[in-house]
């Protein structure tokens, strides 16, 4: 059979020399043809869940949830951060207004700090207690609100502060409250001094929780109007989002920090980031096999016939792509890596052998049809069984790399093809092109004397690997791809510092209300659970109490924020009046820094000013939350705002509940205690967390499956060629050592498989027997006493591992963690995949030789 096929080989390459020019002609017509139509229909398509079967159990659960609540994967979050919490909250409330404004690019917008129904009735949901202290404090601050709503300058504060202070403990604000402002004034007066802005923080001064924050933050949802003609779809909406908060930012100044987050955020920044330096990594990339072929060849016009061939094969591939597929997801897309490898490889066996017999004084002719004679029936088996390996995936339920292994097996068909049909047309188009300078073998010096001992070695690590395969993992959750330094995963991250809005939970959808509330109270009671989040949860509790609290404390507060303004203008007695006051009273602290910087502030007239103004800046916004709060109202399941109601109650009247946890999910363990726990009640819930979870595992499986099919097909294929069990077991064993090695190195760098560098594994499937082959059917070939490598094969074994590393090396430098690791992995499992195969398979041919 092997004969049969060298012989077809044979005559169907020496047609296309004779047909050269032809043959040239018929190629770069097809790539033509291929490359436009790749380049009109090749998508890429950066959503990972739709990477498994649509029909397994929880993708079947994540369809159901979003289909009752596409906004869960639709929205856009925008964090909104700043030092003080009036200035979170203004620039929230006016991002809001401009959003709602723009029914072009957003159906719907929900800022919960913001809405009008939260500012009214935000009050209700606090406890009875933190309610009762809130009132308190606003009651006591009812006075110096009075005499600001009359009289809003620093004149009035000033002597109102100097007042209650000299009044003491008998003061309403307290001694606390007036530190907090004296401290909150420093600030102001400092930075109005030096110029700067920073505006006083009213909520902050007379805040009563105790709590010391750096930051505060806001969150505001919006639903884009998506585009999907567009590769980004949510891009034109994203672009007026940042438009909108320039906007606001060029009057808050850049105290405010925001980041925009969200699956089309995050999706749009993890494509950017993959392409970005692309075009950089695949030029550095292109003129390292260059330079490695050269070095291979020592001749440019082979160089040349090999680079062109490997473009071929991409074009023609990336045309089957389009045509079969015809949108590439984050894994398949790397098909151009595994090509670059692959493809290169066939040419580069044909064409060293070819040098050989030239160097022996053949002419192309004949050097073509030995050289197919030596590697022939390599380059077939190499193919056929590197195909299985790809083929193999296409059974899983892992679809993502199932439309990889349509594609790249195929691409090694094409590879082939191309290497014995474009290669030798291109030999017969330029019949003299050079030989090139003989590479001198070293197969009887020193690395053949020490082979045997590093095959020992070797073999022993690879047997010590066996140890750290069960630490081998595959991280699923997409956020460990995406670059960290990007808007949207910085935002994303900065969402787990506060439990309710840490996007990692799971979700349960019922049909009831009461179904809700029986799933949240069992939930509840759950290990790891830390709470749950559904509609009847924003009814309040107690609300007949809490409104009789807020009814008596109307009166003093609504008489104050209603009292008739005094026009008047600041004359700085005030000023003065309270720098001397704590001046006498204070030697340290607050009270007395104040009292220098308004000594320093006296002879400043400008910064005078600009402490008016900061002081005041956000005082409506005060004054406008405070009214609201005074006309709270019962609220009912009726009353909630519909913007909240769409995000736990669908159209077709399903309830969502959410279950949160207790730790950090970004930690894999806490990550399986947690669905561990849930799944156990509740087998239908949905999220991302157990999304990430069976994600995991499924893949898993795909791959062991995968695996197990491609060993099985293709021992039994080679054996059925090759009738000799050992020479079987000797092809595959690269591929095993290398696997087992790889794993390991894997661990110890901790570099866990993902869904960007699992491509390791059909790699190293493709390279390891393809290597096994060639030097097996290479070893058979030679006469007893003959040194393998004193052949070609190695060198090409070598040269096809370095220009696959050369190929993807720089993919390392990439700023998407991804793509990064794909580089990283693959580069160790090649090294190893090469170190097998000129190590420990050239140790066991001579060991099987002295046997004999």
């Amino acid at each position: 059979m092997l004969r049969l096929i060298e012989r077809f080989l044979i005559v169907w390459a020496e047609g296309s020399r004779r047909l050269g020019w032809l043959v040239v002609l018929l190629f770069a017509t097809a790539a033509a043809f291929a490359g436009f139509y790749a380049f009109k229909n090749l998508k890429v398509n950066t959503d990972t869940s739709q990477m498994l079967d649509p029909d397994l159990p929880f993708q079947k659960n994540a369809a159901e949830l979003r289909s009752a609540f596409p906004q869960i994967k639709d929205d856009l979050v925008i964090i909104v951060r700043a030092p003080t919490l009036d200035e979170a909250d203004a620039f929230a409330g006016d991002l809001r207004e401009k959003l709602l404004a723009d029914a072009k690019n957003f159906s719907a917008v929900f800022a919960p700090a913001e809405d009008p129904f939260f500012k009214q009735n935000g009050l209700l949901y606090l406890s009875k207690e933190e309610l009762s202290s809130r009132l308190t404090q606003m009651s006591k601050a009812s006075g110096l609100i009075e005499t600001l709503v009359k009289s809003p300058t620093v004149d009035t504060l000033f002597s109102q502060l100097a007042t209650n202070d000299e009044l003491a403990e008998r003061s309403e604000l307290g001694k606390d409250t007036l530190e907090k402002i004296y401290e909150e004034l420093g600030d102001v007066v400092e930075a109005s001094l030096e110029g700067e802005r920073r505006p006083f923080s009213w909520l902050g001064a007379l805040d009563t929780s105790g709590a010391e924050r750096d930051s505060y933050t806001r969150l505001v949802n919006v639903t884009p109007v998506l585009d999907y003609s567009r590769l980004q779809p949510a891009k034109p909406a994203v672009s007026e989002v940042r438009r909108l908060i320039d906007d606001l930012k060029s009057t808050y100044g850049d105290r405010v920090d925001t980041y925009i987050t969200g699956d089309p955020a995050l999706r749009a920044e993890e494509l950017q980031s993959v392409s970005t330096g692309i075009g950089l990594s695949f030029l550095i990339s292109f003129l390292s096999v260059g330079v490695l072929l050269l070095i291979c060849y020592r001749s440019i016009s082979l160089s040349v016939i090999t680079l062109i061939a490997l473009l071929l094969t991409l074009i023609l591939t990336a045309g089957f792509a389009a045509a079969t597929v015809g949108q590439l997801n984050l894994i398949s897309i790397a098909f151009t890596v595994l090509l670059t490898g692959l493809g290169l490889d066939f040419a580069i066996h044909l064409l060293l052998h070819l040098q050989d017999h030239r160097f022996a004084g053949h002419e192309t002719p004949r050097a073509l049809r030995a050289s197919l004679r030596e590697v022939g029936s390599g380059l077939f088996l190499a193919a056929i069984t590197t195909s299985i390996a790809f083929f193999s995936f296409i059974p899983t339920k892992f679809e993502g790399i199932a439309q990889l292994g349509i594609i790249a097996g195929a691409g090694v068909l094409i590879a082939l093809a191309v290497s014995v049909t474009f290669v030798p047309a291109a030999l017969g188009v330029y019949p003299k092109s050079s030989a090139g300078r003989k590479f001198r073998s070293g197969g009887g010096g020193f690395f053949t004397r020490i082979r045997d001992p590093l095959a020992v070695v070797v073999i022993l690590v690879g047997l010590g690997s066996i140890f750290f395969i069960p630490q081998s993992r595959f991280d699923a959750d997409p956020m460990s791809l995406r670059d960290p330094e990007t808007e949207s995963v910085k935002g994303f991250n900065m969402l787990f510092a506060d439990p309710e809005s840490a996007p990692y939970r799971l979700t349960r959808l019922v049909d009831s209300a009461e179904a809700a509330q029986a799933t949240a109270t069992a939930a509840r009671a759950l290990p790891g659970v830390r709470g749950t989040r559904s509609l009847p949860d924003f009814v309040p509790k107690d609300q007949e109490e809490k409104l009789d609290l807020i009814s008596y404390a109307q009166g003093s507060l609504l008489f104050a924020l209603e009292a008739e303004p005094e026009p008047a203008a600041s004359t700085g007695e005030g000023a003065a009046r309270l720098q001397a006051r704590l001046s006498a009273a204070y030697s340290e602290g607050p009270a007395a820094r104040l009292a220098g910087l308004l000594g320093k502030l006296a002879n400043e007239p400008a910064a005078a000013a600009r402490v008016e103004e900061n002081v005041f800046l956000f005082w409506p916004h005060l004054i406008e939350l405070l009214q609201a709060q005074m006309t709270a109202e019962e609220v009912t399941f009726e009353t909630l705002p519909p913007p909240l109601k769409e995000r736990y109650l669908s159209k077709e009247g399903q309830w969502r509940v959410d279950i949160l946890p207790k730790e950090d999910l970004r930690d894999h363990r806490a990550l399986e205690r947690f669905v561990s726990s849930v799944e156990g009640s509740f087998p239908d819930v949905s999220g991302g967390a157990i999304q990430t979870q069976k994600a995991g595992d499924t893949i898993s499986e795909a791959m062991l499956q995968a695996t197990t099919i491609a060993l099985g097909v293709i021992a039994v294929f080679l054996f059925l060629l090759v009738q000799r069990i050992t020479q079987v077991l000797l092809m595959i064993l690269p591929l095993a050592l290398a696997a087992l090695l790889t794993a390991a190195a894997g661990v110890v760098f901790n570099i866990p498989f993902n869904y960007a560098n699992v491509i390791v594994l059909p790699l190293l499937l493709g390279l390891g027997v393809d290597s096994g082959i060639h030097l097996v059917l290479r070893n058979q070939q030679m006469k007893t006493g003959d040194d393998v490598y004193d052949t070609a094969t190695p060198r090409a074994v070598m040269f096809s591992a370095l220009t696959t590393i050369a190929s993807f090396g720089s993919l390392m430098l990439s700023p998407h963690r991804g793509t990064a690791s794909m580089g990283e992995l693959l580069s160790i499992a090649i090294f190893f995949s090469l170190v097998c195969a000129l190590i420990v398979l050239p140790a066991a041919f001579a060991f099987g030789e002295r046997r004999k």
